[in-house]
């Protein structure tokens, strides 16, 4: 499972205009963070992408991916149940 962590992280690392990654499991734990992405901080993305997953009552409706726009950076975020991916840009 490490490795494919690692693999996944390092081939969006090198994908342009992305600054950081991060990947936390269903329970906010940061399984692997690279970039400007802070690991302490996975438990709060997981939280975010947990309760926008919840705010539809739909189960056919596909997975939201979350934007979050700073002044310095843009993070995306999205949830498929068991992990949750934040990438930096």
């Amino acid at each position: 499972m490490e490795s494919a962590v690692i693999s996944v992280l390092d081939s969006l690392i090198k994908s342009e205009g992305v600054k950081g990654v991060l990947i936390a499991d269903e329970h906010g734990l940061c399984l692997g963070a690279k970039g400007i992405a802070n690991p302490n901080s996975a438990g709060f993305i997981s939280a975010i992408a947990t309760h926008a997953k919840s705010l539809h009552d739909d189960p056919n409706i596909q997975v939201p991916t979350i934007k979050i726009e700073t002044e310095k950076s843009i993070i995306l975020i999205q949830n498929n149940g068991n992990h949750t991916l934040a990438v930096f840009k």
